[in-house]
């Protein structure tokens, strides 16, 4: 990233312990961004910093469920106060389950709603304020989506549960926001990111079903929400969709 571009504005991470979260917050501080990242794992948040090099910035943590809504609000009422405006959002924490809808528990279902929808949609509500109240000069909203969020695959088990339409919900509400910000005539980019299947601890519950299927990494992930940041003031990346090939060698083997 530019060494000027964000430097010394602050960013919100959800999700920001561990995987796609973690590696962002990382980036982003050793470009010089005041970071706060929210999970319910703090301390791991904490350790971060031992993988910031210089350039003056720092990742903060705060502990946040994003299943709490008072969680959420408390969250982004403290980084009001302790902070003031932000200049960029990256909601990333999500919950994933594999099961049959016809064999999900009423919590599961509730679960994978509260956090993949209803949270992303009280922290970009929350995020958005804190940008325009803080008059900031320009902001940058990073939502993570997936590639399920616009067409689901014909698998031979889809243990998908209502994963999907989370995400497909994120869709829209990304959507909706973009056409809010242009509205309220704000400085303010929104980008979705969807991503196929990423090698992280999230798709754990799937991992004897895809063990020989092509991953993205953390870091594939990072690039691409790094790349839509760098863009200039005029130019709004609003989808990336990204996913691992098979690579073959010179014989056509893998």
């Amino acid at each position: 990233m530019s060494s000027t571009l964000w430097k010394s504005k602050v960013a919100v991470v959800t999700g920001a312990s561990v995987g796609i979260g973690a590696e962002v917050a990382v980036r982003l501080a050793n470009a010089g961004i005041t970071v706060v990242g929210l999970a319910r794992r703090a301390e791991l948040i904490d350790d971060l910093n031992k993988k910031v090099h210089g350039n003056g910035g720092q990742i903060h943590s705060y502990r946040c469920d994003m299943a709490n809504e008072e969680n959420i609000g408390k969250a982004f009422a403290w980084i009001g106060e302790h902070f003031g405006g932000i200049s960029i959002l990256v909601c990333n924490a999500g919950v994933l389950k594999a099961n049959f809808i016809v064999e999900s528990s009423n919590a599961d279902l509730k679960q994978l709603y509260d956090i993949n929808a209803y949270a992303t949609t009280i922290c970009l509500r929350e995020g958005l304020k804190l940008m325009r109240n803080g008059k900031v000069d320009k902001g940058h909203i990073i939502v993570l989506n997936s590639i399920l969020g616009h067409r689901i695959p014909d698998v031979a088990v889809p243990l998908f549960s209502v994963y999907p339409a989370t995400k497909h919900a994120i869709t829209g509400l990304c959507q909706t926001l973009r056409q809010e910000i242009h509205f309220l005539k704000l400085n303010i980019k929104l980008t979705s990111i969807n991503p196929g299947m990423v090698d992280t601890d999230f798709l754990n519950v799937y991992s004897h079903t895809v063990a020989d299927l092509p991953k993205l990494n953390a870091v594939d992930v990072a690039d691409a929400i790094m790349y839509a940041l760098e863009t200039p003031n005029h130019v709004q990346v609003e989808d990336i969709t990204l996913q691992a090939m098979r690579r073959y060698d010179t014989a056509g083997n893998l």
